[in-house]
């Protein structure tokens, strides 16, 4: 019955998921440039004429550089959101994410540099995704929508691995088509930056009352909801701009306080456990893996890792039906528990590999790349923006890409030192230790806003939840600014339920229709 009520708020519950869809578009670039290199490399390695004894200093850096560029990419992301909106946000980050067309120039520094600013675009983008998604998204929906960039990046994962098709007839040193592989990112930013424009022109309500706008803010609200909760909705955002301004006027350093600490470090320590689950590793090097398991046959190879891809893009799906019915806490429990037992079994198999248990490690990372889709992919991601501020957010975000690049940067060393088994040891304690954490650390946020599990972390660890100070609040948010007008533009707007057609198409046509009356 509830469901039904928040259900008849919105104007049109497929434009409210298109429009969120398109936001976290650019997170198909971030899965996609994890997995594009996997069967590139090779290709790659014969055009630039890269000898088998630089092969792996030249690899180690071409994939690490990347993360790098996110990290960097991330503060960028937080300094211009002092001054930018969101939309403004990605696209500045798609403006740089488009020159990486200059990565079909056959050299190597050339491919480093442009790896480096696609990760300032993929990090920019990172950080504004949730945050944006977060403004725009009715909260009813917002679990589901939260894990939209997680879903984004195992899609990007699966296109790029899909993309390795063309290897098994276009490869070595006179082949083109890792040209085409490498143009995909600038494709994608450009096609968020026309749908953007073009179709879904809306800035996060509560930054154009920051900056006086109310007229536009409530166009943009008039587009998600009904004519008949505007006014409702427009208080929640003049309260949620209030707070914005309170958060700006105090440190930075008040993120690390105890309060914020206690929904701060559940971002982090996901984050961390996302990043060395085991998955990444598997993303990173599976070509490694897979060419020993096939006797480096580019057929078998690629069809090994098209399947890892495609796996995860199947599993991932079954987190929607999932998040409603048992909860963002059980499925991170599940998830962890899972990975952990498949870790610890590739682990003890690889031991003992032999012919016999070359297929058998193949379906254990298999299930394992389903798993982590299905689990700790989207659901790590849409806790972070959920119980955290921007400044949490931010934080969490910057680590998660730190913590990425430390992977990269150790997993050939931590194989050659402790060997696969070793290594996947590791990361199965890391799972269990993370499903001993959530079943004590985590609270099940089902049926519950924002706000509200918030507030269930605070009292959890003993803080009151401290009501915001409206000292000078007032003074710096005129929001009393021409109710009349704005209130007759909302009421000479069409009223349509389950559509928008007939409402203006921008914030122009709202003025005109002002101006008319």
């Amino acid at each position: 019955m509830s469901s039904q009520k928040n259900d008849s708020k919105v104007r049109s519950k497929l434009s409210t998921i298109m429009m969120n869809m398109n936001i976290a578009i650019g997170s198909l670039n971030i899965g996609y440039v994890l997995s594009y290199l996997t069967l590139s490399i090779d290709t790659l390695f014969a055009n630039l004429q890269i000898t088998e004894e630089e092969r792996t200093s030249k690899l180690s850096l071409l994939n690490g550089i990347l993360p790098l560029g996110c990290v960097a990419g991330v503060l960028i992301g937080y300094i211009i959101k002092q001054k930018l909106t969101n939309k403004q946000c990605l696209q500045v980050a798609d403006v740089i994410g488009v020159f990486s067309l200059l990565a079909t120039i056959s050299n190597y520094q050339v491919i480093v540099a442009v790896r480096f600013f696609l990760g300032i675009s993929n990090g920019i983008s990172s950080l504004i995704m949730p945050v944006y998604i977060k403004s725009l998204c009715p909260s009813q929906y917002f679990s589901q929508m939260s894990m939209l960039v997680g879903y984004g990046i195992n899609t990007g994962l699966a296109i790029g691995q899909l993309m390795g098709i063309g290897y098994i007839n276009y490869h070595g040193p006179t082949s083109n088509w890792w040209r085409v592989v490498f143009l995909f990112p600038s494709i994608i930013c450009i096609a968020r930056q026309l749908i953007i424009h073009f179709i879904y022109n809306y800035e996060s309500p509560e930054q154009l009352i920051k900056r006086g706008n109310y007229e536009q803010a409530k166009y943009v609200i008039c587009q998600i909801y009904k004519l008949e909760y505007v006014e409702e909705e427009y208080e929640r955002y003049t309260q949620l701009a209030q707070q914005q301004l309170l958060q700006k006027q105090q440190s930075f350093f008040k993120v690390f306080e105890k309060q914020k600490l206690i929904t701060l470090q559940v971002g982090i320590i996901s984050m961390l456990v996302q990043i060395w689950c085991g998955s990444f590793a598997v993303f990173y090097y599976s070509a490694q893996i897979f060419s020993d398991l096939s006797d480096n046959d580019i057929t078998q190879k690629t069809i090994y890792t098209i399947c890892l891809g495609l796996s995860g893009f199947l599993a991932q799906f079954s987190t929607i039906y999932m998040v409603n019915k048992i909860g963002s806490k059980y499925i991170l429990m599940i998830g962890s528990l899972i990975i952990g037992s498949l870790n610890l079994a590739v682990s003890i198999i690889s031991q003992h590999a032999s012919k016999g248990t070359e297929f058998v490690i193949f379906i254990l990372l298999l299930l394992l790349i389903m798993t982590f889709a299905a689990t700790l992919g989207p659901v790590a991601w849409s806790i972070v923006p959920q119980i955290n501020d921007s400044d949490g957010t931010f934080i969490s975000t910057e680590l998660r890409w730190s913590f990425q690049a430390i992977l990269i940067f150790c997993f050939p060393f931590l194989e050659k030192g402790i060997k696969i088994f070793g290594g996947f040891l590791l990361f199965a304690l890391i799972n269990y230790l993370y499903f001993i954490y959530c079943h004590f650390c985590l609270i099940d946020g089902r049926g519950k806003t924002n706000e509200q599990l918030v507030a269930m972390y605070h009292n959890k660890y003993g803080y009151s939840v401290v009501p915001l100070e409206k000292k000078n609040t007032q003074a710096n948010l005129q929001t009393e600014a021409p109710n009349t007008q704005v209130k007759q533009l909302v009421i000479d707007l069409p009223e349509n339920q389950e559509g928008e057609e007939d409402l203006p198409e921008n914030q122009d046509d709202a003025v005109e229709i002002e101006q008319e009356i």
